[in-house]
Formats: C-alpha cells, structure tokens, sequence
C-alpha cells in the first residue's frame, strides 16, 4: 500500500474543505457548471473485472462518490459525534412538514454535517490532515445492491477479484488513475464510519439500514497522472 501523493491531495482533498466551508457559511453556488465542475473531485468511474471460467472477462465501470477515512484511533470519537448528529436529524425530520420545511431543514441538515467533516475528516493544515486521515485508503458505499431494479454488476464481481482502478477526469486536462485493492465491510468500523459520513450529508430516515450497506475501502497500491501534458500522459507517480 502507499500514500496518495501530494499532487492528488492538492486537487482532490484540500478544495473539499473549501466547498464544505462554503455550505456553512451560507454561500449558495451561482454558477451551475463549477459547481458541476468541482464535483468531478467526488465523482470517479470505480472499474472493476475479472475473468470468467471459459475465459471471458467480465468488465464494468461505474460512477461512484469517493471519500476519505480517519485513521482508527480517531474513528470511535467520529462515530459518536455523527450519531449525534443522526438524532438530529431523526428529531429535524420526525414530524409531518410542508416542502418549504422540509427543504429548510434540509439545508439546516447538511450545513450541521458538514461542520462534523471539517471537525474530523477534512483538516486545512496538511501536517494535521497527515496525522488525522489514512491517505492510504479511498471509500465508496455500494448503494446499488438495495435496489431491485440494478445491475449490481460491480458487487457480482467483488465476489471474484477485488482487484480495481479509480478514474478521475476534471475537464478539460486533469486526471488521475489510481490502481489498488478492495476490502469489503459491513458491520464493522469502518463500514460503520463511511456509511456515516454519507448520511450526514444525505439523511437516511430508517435507523435498520444504516450502515448496513456494504463499504468499499480501496487500498492504493499505484498512482498514474493521466493528465494530457508532455511531463505525465499516464506518468506513474506513486
């Protein structure tokens, strides 16, 4: 396993903080398409194969939300202060409401969240981010195996090979492939942690799936600089 390189955390990591700044104080977002923009730092294509018994290799890529994870010895104190937090919201939308209600409270739910991920996950000053979050690992929730319409593509292959890549693109020149390994929890630390800070952003109202879906954590083993310049062009950094 290694770390991810500054280069990354510098496009990918420290604007998070800015944007969840942002949503704390208040600052609504006027134009669409850099808000469009900025989300391709969440957003990669999670790809994933492995080769069948008559030789065929089953393939599929698929746009997920990535986040980070606090180191272990941090993870318990997070964990409290996000059920917290899941209360709140439990108590916010527990009642009959109007849609301008329910939209206000949204928005009081997500600014509430995102001041927890300033506090625990998302660090301005690199020294304590280093110290604070594995920047060895990535995280994604796989949401589509709930859903009775799905594919489910990406965990009948997990089921084979864990082995996988992240895609980022930020149009029009920046990208990043990052190559390791998936560990799959559920109903542990850190199925309980990514599934956390998931919902504190997006409120899950029923108490008996919440971190019950399972949690990709990706390992990094490699890093490449995709993006199309003379110095990278698919230039392994890492």
């Amino acid at each position: 396993m290694v770390v991810l390189p500054e280069s990354f955390l510098r496009w990918n990591y420290f604007p998070r903080r800015k944007a969840l700044l942002d949503l704390v104080k208040g600052h609504s977002v006027v134009d669409a398409n850099r808000f469009f923009l900025e989300s391709t730092r969440h957003n990669p294509a999670l790809c994933t194969a492995f080769q069948e018994e008559d030789g065929q290799v089953f393939v599929n890529a698929k746009i997920v939300g990535v986040g980070y994870v606090t180191r272990e010895k941090y993870m318990d104190a997070a964990l409290r202060a996000f059920d917290e937090h899941l209360e709140y919201g439990d108590k916010l939308f527990g009642k009959n409401q109007t849609r301008d209600e329910k939209e206000k409270n949204s928005r009081e739910y997500q600014r509430t969240g995102a001041s927890l991920l300033l506090e625990y996950l998302y660090f301005e000053d690199p020294k304590i981010a280093q110290e604070r979050v594995d920047f060895g690992k990535l995280s994604t929730i796989e949401l589509a195996l709930s859903k009775p319409h799905s594919s489910k593509h990406t965990w009948q292959i997990v089921q084979h090979s864990l082995n996988t890549c992240l895609l980022f693109y930020q149009p029009p020149s920046i990208s990043f492939e990052i190559r390791g390994k998936i560990e799959i929890h559920r109903n542990d630390s850190y199925g309980e942690f990514v599934n956390s800070v998931h919902d504190s952003f997006h409120y899950a109202p029923t108490k008996e799936t919440r971190r019950k879906r399972p949690v990709y954590v990706v390992n990094v083993h490699e890093v490449y600089d995709n993006s199309p310049s003379p110095t990278e062009f698919g230039k392994r950094i890492v």
